[in-house]
C-alpha cells in the first residue's frame, strides 16, 4: 500500500512534466514561464518537505502521508482548472502564468508531505543492514509510476491536452481514501510533545544546515538538477528539432521518459535489490550513465538516439536517488529519521528549482547547451562521489 501511494505520486509528477512543454506552447507561453511554474513550486516543495518530515514524528507517518495525498489530488484539480481557462482564452497572458504559479504552489506546499513521510515510514521498519534496499523498493515504486504518467499522459492526451491532469487528480483522491482506510500504522511511536508552528518550522528546515548530511544534500540537487535541465528542454527540442506538434512532441517525450524508467526500475532490481550494492558504489556508477547521456545528447541528431541518451540519464537517476536517502538515514538516529527524510525527498525539489529556469534559458540561446550544463555538473559530482567513498572507508 505504502509503495503504491509512492508510485501514484511520481504517476502524476512525471505526467505533469511530460505535457508542460506541450501545454505551454498551446496556451502561448513563453518557454522560460514554463520553467517559472516549475521552479517556483519545487521551492516550496524543498521548504515544506522536511517540515512534513519533523510533523510526521508528531502526527504519525500515515496521516501526513494521507494529508499529502489529498492535497495532491485537490491541488492538481485546481491546476487543471487553470490550464483548461487558458486552453478555452478565458485568461491569458500574465493572469495566467499568475494562476499557475500560485495553483502549482498550493499543490507543492502539501503534497510535499508524501515523500517525505514515506522514505520515514520505510526507515521505521528497516534494520540499518536493509536500509538500503528499503529505499531501492521506494525508487522502484516511484519508477513504476514513472513508467506508467508519461505514455498514459501521452495517451489521454490524445483526448485533451488537459485531460489527463484530471485523472491524475481521481487517482490520487481515490489513493489518499484507501492509504486511510487500508495502510497498516507505522511502529514508530509518535511524540507525545507537539511542537509549536514556529518550532516546527525552525527544527524542520534547521536540517539544511546539518553538517553531517551537507555532501549528501549537494550531491542529490546537483543529480536532479542535470535531470531537470534534460527533462524541461527535451520536449521543446523535439517539437523545434524535429518539427512535431505540441500533441506529438507530449507523446514522444512521454515515451521516452517511460523507456527512461524502465531502464531505471531494472538498474534498481538488479544491482540494488539483486546484487546488493553498497550505497557508495550506486553514487559512482551514478555519475558516469548522467555524464554519458548528456555528450549524447549535446551531440545526436537523430531522435533514437536521443531517446536512448535519456536512458542513460534514467539509469544514473535509479542509481544515485536510493543511495542518497539510505546514507542519509543511516547518519542519524532513529528520533531524527523524519526530518531527514524530508531533507532526502527534497532533493528533486531543490535540483527543479534552478533546473528548468536554467535549461530553458540556455535553450533559447542554443538548443544544445543545457546538455553541454549538465556535462560540466558531472565534475563536482565526480568530485562529492569520491569524498563520500573516503568518508565512508
Amino acid at each position: 500500500m505504502l509503495l503504491a501511494a509512492v508510485a501514484v505520486t511520481a504517476l502524476g509528477q512525471t505526467l505533469v512534466f511530460t505535457l508542460l512543454p506541450s501545454l505551454g506552447r498551446a496556451t502561448g507561453l513563453a518557454e522560460m514561464q514554463v520553467g517559472l511554474i516549475i521552479s517556483c513550486s519545487s521551492l516550496v516543495f524543498a521548504l515544506a518537505s522536511p517540515v512534513w518530515g519533523t510533523l510526521s514524528e508528531s502526527l504519525g507517518r500515515k496521516r501526513v502521508l494521507v494529508i499529502g495525498l489529498s492535497g495532491y489530488s485537490l491541488g492538481t484539480l485546481m491546476f487543471s482548472l487553470v490550464f483548461d481557462a487558458g486552453l478555452h482564452g478565458w485568461v491569458s497572458g500574465t493572469a495566467l502564468v499568475a494562476g499557475l504559479v500560485i495553483s502549482r504552489m498550493l499543490q507543492a506546499a502539501i503534497m510535499a508531505a508524501t515523500p517525505a513521510a514515506a522514505a520515514a515510514y520505510t526507515a521505521d521498519i528497516t534494520t540499518p543492514e536493509q536500509r538500503t534496499r528499503g529505499m531501492g523498493r521506494i525508487g522502484a515504486a516511484n519508477n513504476l509510476g514513472t513508467v506508467v504518467g508519461p505514455v498514459s499522459g501521452g495517451i489521454l492526451a490524445a483526448v485533451a491536452l488537459v485531460f489527463p491532469l484530471y485523472g491524475v487528480a481521481i487517482i490520487t483522491g481515490l489513493m489518499a481514501v484507501l492509504m486511510a482506510l487500508f495502510l497498516p500504522p507505522s511502529p514508530h511511536v509518535p511524540t507525545a510533545r507537539v511542537l509549536s508552528l514556529g518550532q516546527t518550522l525552525r527544527k524542520g528546515l534547521s536540517a539544511y544546515a546539518d553538517p553531517r548530511l551537507r555532501d549528501l544534500l549537494l550531491t542529490g540537487v546537483m543529480l536532479f538538477m542535470s535531470f531537470a535541465l534534460i527533462q524541461q528542454t527535451l520536449g521543446f527540442l523535439f517539437q523545434d528539432h524535429f518539427a512535431m506538434s505540441p500533441e506529438g512532441a507530449a507523446r514522444a517525450l512521454g515515451l521516452t521518459m517511460m523507456a527512461a524508467a524502465i531502464t531505471s526500475l531494472l538498474g534498481q532490481l538488479i544491482v540494488v535489490q539483486w546484487l546488493k550494492a553498497a550505497p557508495t558504489v550506486l553514487i559512482i556508477m551514478a555519475i558516469p550513465a548522467i555524464g554519458a547521456g548528456a555528450v549524447i545528447l549535446w551531440l545526436a541528431h537523430a531522435q533514437t538516439i536521443m531517446s536512448l541518451a535519456v536512458l542513460l540519464i534514467g539509469l544514473g537517476l535509479g542509481f544515485g536517488m536510493p543511495a542518497i536517502m539510505a546514507l542519509a538515514s543511516l547518519r542519524v538516529s532513529a528520533e531524527e529519521q523524519g526530518r531527514v527524510a524530508g531533507l532526502a525527498s527534497a532533493c528533486p525539489a531543490l535540483g527543479f528549482i534552478l533546473g528548468p529556469l536554467v535549461g530553458t534559458g540556455l535553450y533559447t540561446l542554443d538548443h544544445r547547451w543545457p546538455y553541454l550544463l549538465v556535462m560540466g555538473l558531472t565534475v563536482p559530482l565526480a568530485y562529492l562521489a569520491w569524498r563520500l567513498v573516503k568518508n565512508s572507508g
